[in-house]
């Protein structure tokens, strides 16, 4: 038997109490005064009767009754064996990690030794399941007693280039053993147990009985440098800049590390660098010429003890950017395009060429190569350049209004009043006070998620001394307001492209917004959110999805027969599914998704997750801790019996409770009857 509460049972020691009732009485002493006590002499006061229990049977109800409720308070249970008893034979869950960090010199082959050593040290009638982990767990051999075929499938593991998750196999493990009826239940946990792997572990708990056994295949130290990330920027002269930052996460500073850019299997460039202990180094590629199309590129350093991340591999090719057609009114002031100009000019990623026209120039030619068409204070009066500029939004252009003091939309054309989406109404002056201030932004809109965050800029400071009242349509969306609630940004949708109207100017003449740090960011997000860019997928993250309809083409059309061609060169067919379908990337390296019916082919870099990379250990004690809970390997785990299942099997405490009710009521009974018989033998014993 054992006791939930244990710390209760301390209060046995309250039977002292019945035990001084019955041989103690309080003692009522009678002065009587002496002229002098000189010829007295001092005699002891003894009274035998006081040195024994008279009363035997209360004395043992009073007793019985104490014990009774310290016990109830401690809740005990009595733990009962599962399956055959305690020397019965054990269900055993190898759990073998097969991360990414496993890679690191040694802790593969060490792994594995000490999995065949645990399965070594079972017997017969023992069960075994192998189970292998790293972000998912898979079940590798069921539970069996057939040690031989487990070490087969402890033979066939292998290495993956995914994270680590530890939570995962316990997972497994733990839904295994649950389902086992035996009383000896084992897990055998073999990792190098990856703090990153762990930061958000505690969360699975085995079951009721089940041991846990840990054991670490890390090193004390780990040096290790890894190709963390490269960033490809175009420059203006159709050249490229790429940036790598590099992270040592070792404790020894590296000096002189050569990183390498490769390009179509061929070296261009090796540039040596010094990366801090525990830090991060950043280094540019200069003058990259991009050859045509999409093509192989990867970063590599030189090699330490883990391999995998000591490369970078990527897609690299010609974004091409982003081309902006600037319409302007013919009549007014030469510059109130500038600020738009250089703002959209400053920046790579990407590169945002602007082209400006006065609006009477708006023709087929002047939109054929263009993404986003900025009609700043522009008149669309004419029907027919309205409506050549509503077709292109409608096939998924994007467009951005903006409605200065020479717009005059009330005259537009019915093809205009389409794209204004809403009714624009009179110039509201708000220079008598001192001008209106941005008082509502809509931050979950792509525009405005950036200013979001604390320190990430500020709208308030800026001044609008005029803007155009705007009624918005029903399907438009405002996503700012000036103070008086006035729109200042609306959003609606014409076919399958956007279109964005401002209802003020953006230089200096109705307001200050061009002088302040947010205008640059804040006309980026806008060309960005109006075109739908989103820059191309480089590379994707080992255990990372595509759906097939992505990378077939521009159409997104899947027709025929698809194969996956690994970095190892297996061909394997791709299943077409009803819905989407997903490839899966499992391993790090460069992939082919290839159509058997036309040829075509699609390249895919893979890259393992950079968490992979921080080989710092947590203590295994740690883990243990989490999975079996406080005290476990005191109390709780040695009796097989925890949490939930303790509480359950302790719910018999209130017969206790009931039964020591019983005795005090006897005990009452009992003691009345005494007390009333008490006179009576006093006074026979008087007379």
């Amino acid at each position: 038997m054992s006791f939930l509460v244990p710390a209760f049972l301390a209060g046995l020691g309250v039977l002292l109490v019945p035990v001084i009732i019955h041989l103690t009485q309080r003692q009522r002493s009678q002065v009587t005064a002496f002229p002098s006590l000189m010829f007295l002499r001092k005699a002891p006061f003894k009274t035998t009767n006081r040195r024994r229990i008279r009363h035997p049977l209360l004395f043992f109800l009073r007793c019985a009754a104490i014990t009774l409720l310290v016990l109830a308070f401690a809740r005990p249970f009595f733990v009962t064996d599962r399956g055959e008893g305690t020397g019965a034979a054990r269900d055993v869950v190898l759990l073998v990690d097969a991360s990414a960090s496993l890679a690191y010199e040694g802790r593969w082959t060490s792994a594995l030794q000490s999995a065949r050593d645990a399965l070594a040290e079972l017997t017969e009638g023992d069960r075994v399941a192998i189970v292998q982990f790293s972000e998912e767990a898979e079940e590798r051999v069921a539970l069996t007693d057939n040690l031989a075929l487990a070490a087969s499938g402890l033979e066939g593991l292998e290495l993956t280039d995914r994270a680590t998750r530890i939570d995962a196999g316990l997972q497994i493990a733990s839904r295994i053993l649950d389902e086992s009826e035996r009383a000896n239940r084992e897990v055998v946990l073999i990792s190098d147990f990856q703090r990153t792997g762990w930061e958000d572990g505690g969360r699975v708990r085995l079951p009721d009985g089940v041991s846990l056994r840990t054991i670490s295949v890390a090193e004390s130290t780990a040096p290790n440098v890894a190709v963390a990330e490269a960033t490809l920027q175009e420059t203006a002269d159709g050249r490229a800049r790429l940036l790598v930052r590099l992270a040592n996460m070792g404790e020894a500073a590296v000096e002189g590390l050569p990183v390498s850019l490769e390009l179509g299997g061929r070296t261009v460039a090796t540039i040596p660098t010094d990366v801090g202990a525990r830090g991060a180094a950043t280094l540019a590629f200069e003058n990259v010429a991009l050859p045509d199309g999409r093509t192989r590129a990867r970063v590599t350093v030189r090699g330490d003890g883990l391999a995998v991340d000591d490369e970078l591999r990527f897609m690299a090719s010609a974004d091409g950017g982003l081309e902006a057609l600037i319409l302007q009114a013919s009549r007014g002031r030469a510059e109130r395009s500038l600020f738009l100009e250089r703002a959209l000019a400053i920046g790579e990623a990407p590169r945002i060429r602007v082209v400006r026209r006065n609006v009477s120039q708006l023709d087929a030619a002047a939109l054929a190569t263009a993404k986003l068409v900025i009609l700043n204070d522009g008149d669309l009066s004419d029907a027919g350049r309205a409506g050549r500029l509503r077709d292109w939004v409608s096939a998924g252009g994007g467009l951005f209004v903006v409605l200065g003091p020479n717009s005059n939309p009330s005259g537009w054309s019915e093809a205009g009043q389409t794209l204004l989406g809403g009714e624009a109404g009179a110039i509201s002056d708000q220079s008598s006070r001192g001008g209106s201030r941005l008082s509502w932004l809509d931050y979950d809109h792509p525009v405005f998620e950036v200013f979001s965050t604390p320190r990430s800029g500020d709208f308030s400071e800026s001044r609008f001394f005029r803007f155009r009242s705007f009624t918005p349509a029903a399907e438009s969306r405002t996503v700012a307001r000036f103070e008086g609630g006035e729109p200042a940004l609306i959003e609606h949708t014409v076919g399958e492209g956007r279109v964005l109207v401002w209802t003020s100017s953006l230089d200096r003449f109705w307001n200050d917004l061009a002088l302040q740090p947010v205008f640059l960011p804040f006309v980026h997000r806008v060309a960005l959110h109006a075109t739908g860019y989103r820059e191309p997928d480089r590379w994707i993250t080992t255990g990372g999805v595509l759906e097939l309809g992505a990378i077939a083409g521009e159409d997104g059309e899947v027709s025929g027969e698809w194969v996956l061609v690994t970095p190892s060169g297996d061909r394997r067919p791709i299943e077409r599914a009803e819905g989407p379908t997903w490839i899966e990337f499992d391993k790090a390296g460069f992939y082919e998704v290839e159509s058997l019916e036309d040829g075509r082919t699609v390249t895919v870099a893979v890259n393992p997750s950079l968490d992979e990379s921080d080989l710092v250990a947590v203590a295994p004690e740690r883990v243990e801790e989490a999975v079996l809970g406080a005290g476990s390997a005191s109390g709780e785990a040695a009796s097989g019996v925890d949490g939930e299942e303790q509480t359950r099997q302790a719910e018999f405490w209130w017969p206790l409770i009931l039964v020591a009710l019983l005795v005090l009521g006897a005990e009452s009974i009992i003691a009345n009857r005494w007390t009333r018989r008490r006179p009576a033998s006093r006074l026979a014993q008087s007379a």
